[in-house]
């Protein structure tokens, strides 16, 4: 055949190809359940505490976590661990014992008996400028101490450093304490996270930082509806927020480097993206932000929870705008139907 004529045809059944990928893509994105089964759930959450509310209280304290439970009604803990020189896991942000303790020395070179307790006067990460007094308890709580304490409240549990005597203590205490289906772990390594994925299959993991990169990726060339999942919990920061923090935003000097923060926030905070991975059973929680027109700008894209170091305000905020849950009340609703299902297999397991 002429080559005249073999050009158009070519050219034809690409664009036939293209427009064929293009609807099936658009199709699996809006359905993803036509071709992935929705992950199970055992828990919803709406409202998350951010190492307890690190703005109003002692970030990572009993008390922290005791008034975000009591008083706010938190939905989920989030907390930090690090492990002491004698294997005790600790819940701390910073092995670093200065700015949390104004002590030289590292955590692991400590015994927990020997720890330092936190100085009055804290500053808070994700709120430059801003100095929290600690209340009555200034101790470096234990991790075993939140798991008895909170026994029916999920935790966030974000594992700081990649060490395997860490990973394997934070494992054991865990399946000690029957918390495999209401916490959460992670770590920002993607190599840490599947080693935590390997160790216990039955805990979820959170997103590391590498697998949210490629996950918008995936969404913003039409991949995504195609490609398994295999984390549970997208936790992406909200860029824009985080470029209003002197800190971050001095890391952007130049108005290019600002564009590119800015267009992948757009992409990660996608009302479509949120929305697929959600109806595939992959909650969005969004960290860590502290305003309410950043908890609206959240909810309005369908994150089903928001982080914040100000359990407060975001518990004021949830009660007078219950509109804004319409994600985390299908979460419920799921989580239901997957409990009636679990109890219908149980059944049938004991009689079989």
């Amino acid at each position: 055949m002429p080559q005249e004529f073999q050009s158009p045809s070519v050219a034809v059944a690409a664009a036939a190809a293209l427009s064929a990928y293009t609807l099936l893509s658009g199709l699996l994105l809006r359905y993803p359940t036509l071709l992935h089964r929705r992950k199970r759930r055992h828990f919803a959450a709406a409202h998350i505490s951010h190492r307890g509310g690190a703005a109003e209280l002692a970030e990572n304290t009993m008390e922290a976590f005791e008034a975000a439970v009591s008083q706010h009604r938190t939905h989920m803990l989030e907390l930090d661990c690090q492990i002491t020189r004698d294997g005790q896991v600790v819940v701390a942000h910073d092995n670093d014992l200065n700015r949390l303790c104004a002590k030289s020395g590292r955590i692991d070179q400590i015994n927990y008996a020997e720890l330092p307790p936190i100085r009055r006067d804290l500053a808070v990460t994700f709120e430059p400028g801003l100095i929290v007094t600690a209340g009555k308890d200034r101790r470096i709580p234990l991790l075993a101490e939140v798991l008895v304490a909170f026994p029916n409240v999920p935790l966030n549990i974000d594992i700081k450093e990649d060490r395997p005597d860490l990973l394997e203590a934070v494992r054991q205490l865990v399946v000690q304490h029957g918390r495999q289906d209401t916490v959460v772990w992670g770590n920002r390594s993607y190599r840490v996270v599947r080693q935590l994925r390997a160790m216990e299959p039955r805990v979820s993991t959170l997103f590391s930082m590498r697998s949210i990169l490629s996950t918008v990726l995936l969404y913003a060339t039409g991949l995504l509806p195609f490609v398994p999942i295999s984390d549970d919990f997208f936790e992406p920061p909200m860029l824009s927020a985080l470029l209003e923090l002197e800190p971050f935003a001095a890391a952007y000097p130049n108005w290019f480097g600002r564009c590119l923060v800015r267009i992948f926030d757009k992409l990660m905070m996608s009302p479509k993206l949120i929305r697929h991975l959600h109806e595939r059973g992959v909650p969005t929680y969004v960290w860590v932000l502290n305003q309410e027109r950043h908890f609206l700008k959240a909810f309005q894209a369908g994150c089903e929870g928001v982080m914040t170091d100000r359990p407060e305000l975001l518990r004021r905020f949830i009660d007078s705008n219950p509109d804004c849950l319409d994600a985390y009340r299908r979460a419920c609703d799921w989580v239901r139907e997957d409990d009636l299902e679990r109890e219908r297999l149980a059944s049938r397991g004991k009689k079989d």
